[in-house]
């Protein structure tokens, strides 16, 4: 396995170093840009454009085809998530082999789960303690080590050695994932890993300091896309919904969800990372906060969700006022919008069927955020 391992790293190491055409898109405070990126050392070059770093809000890059998972996925308690290959874990800490920043040691205590099959999605109705397996009931207990080969429970049937074969993860605690904090940068690689710090561009590469890991540097062939957290700009995927009124569809209420997209291709991401799906017969609302009397910008991609059958309408206002209004067929793609939004007041989502009454239906609204505009 370990061998198997070493040699999906060296696969990734050498996707980051292939050349590709992109259609990247970077969003900046002015506006957004679709065209290949290049990392430069003042900050971006996009399409025909150049870019401060400073101007960036999010950079999504083109990376179908260059996408291959880490062995194993750690994901800490802060919310972000590493993929590398899980070397071992003893004392209370845990080693660690990246393909892109070698081998690492850190306290077991920052972790929330240990993944060992790649592709699984955080799942915050698992129990903490647990051992889950592919086949066979999950097992209670406290970790006391894990070797190449075994993992070692304290259960409440006494100390249990088990092959890590078979294994799909191990959830230590429940963790509290928390939103990155103004102006921390976070950083999405191709292996799935999201790790935050200050990013800084350079030639062909960016350069992370981390709280953890120290400086380490990127290269731009690894990097899936950043967001970047300016005092001026919100993101809704991570405010607080203010309500949100849902009608039970067929047997229970639908809430909206918030995705993290792929590296696939997905015509419902429109270019974005990240995206809020809203489900018919249901209202969103959100507080904007006072801007002084600036101008406040909410920009997003709207259109219907993957797989759609059904038409959706979709209704963006401020309080009572209508800033946008449409309804989509499952066939179009997603429509970029920048609307100003009255200071202060609520940023209402209205999502309802549309002529053509089926199931899957719903809206997807990619990367949206609040920006004060200069």
């Amino acid at each position: 396995m370990l061998k198997a391992c070493r040699i999906a790293g060296a696969l990734v190491l050498a996707l980051w170093g292939l050349p590709a055409v992109r259609a990247d898109v970077v969003q900046t405070l002015q506006g957004r840009i679709e065209g290949a990126t290049q990392f430069k050392a003042d900050g971006l070059a996009a399409g025909t454009q150049s870019v401060r770093w400073d101007d960036v809000v999010y950079l999504v890059r083109d990376s179908v085809g260059r996408t291959l998972p880490a062995p194993q996925t750690v994901r800490l308690a802060n919310g972000e998530v590493w993929g590398a290959e899980l070397l071992g874990v003893a004392a209370k800490r845990i080693r660690l082999r990246f393909s892109l920043f070698g081998k690492q040691e850190i306290d077991l205590g920052l972790v929330s789960a240990l993944e060992f099959v790649p592709g699984l999605s955080a799942d915050p109705s698992l129990k903490p303690n647990t051992l889950y397996r592919e086949e066979g009931e999950p097992i209670p207990g406290s970790l006391l080590w894990i070797d190449e080969k075994k993992i070692a429970m304290d259960s409440p049937l006494g100390v249990l050695t088990m092959p890590r074969h078979g294994a799909s993860r191990l959830v230590l605690s429940k963790g509290l994932p928390t939103a990155a904090r103004p102006n921390e940068d976070e950083v999405g690689l191709i292996d799935g890993s999201v790790l935050r710090g200050t990013l800084r561009p350079g030639a062909g590469q960016v350069v992370l300091d981390h709280a953890v890991l120290g400086k380490v540097p990127i290269p731009a062939g690894a990097v899936r896309f950043v967001w970047r957290h300016p005092a001026s700009v919100v993101y809704l995927a991570e405010l607080v919904r203010q309500s949100v009124d849902a009608v039970p569809l067929i047997a229970q209420t639908v809430p909206p969800e918030t995705v993290t997209y792929g590296a696939g291709p997905s015509r419902e991401a429109a270019g974005s990372a990240r995206g809020i799906r809203i489900w018919p017969k249901c209202t969103v609302r959100y507080a904007t906060g006072k801007a002084g009397g600036q101008k406040v910008l909410l920009r997003t991609t709207v259109g219907p969700v993957d797989g759609a059958r059904g038409d959706v309408r979709v209704r963006i206002a401020a309080g009572d006022r209508a800033l946008f209004e449409k309804e989509f067929a499952p066939e179009d793609k997603g429509e970029s919008l920048s609307l100003e939004v009255p200071d202060g007041g609520l940023l209402v989502f209205e999502v309802d069927f549309g002529k053509r009454m089926r199931f899957p239906c719903g809206a997807a609204l990619g990367e949206p955020h609040l920006v004060i505009a200069r």
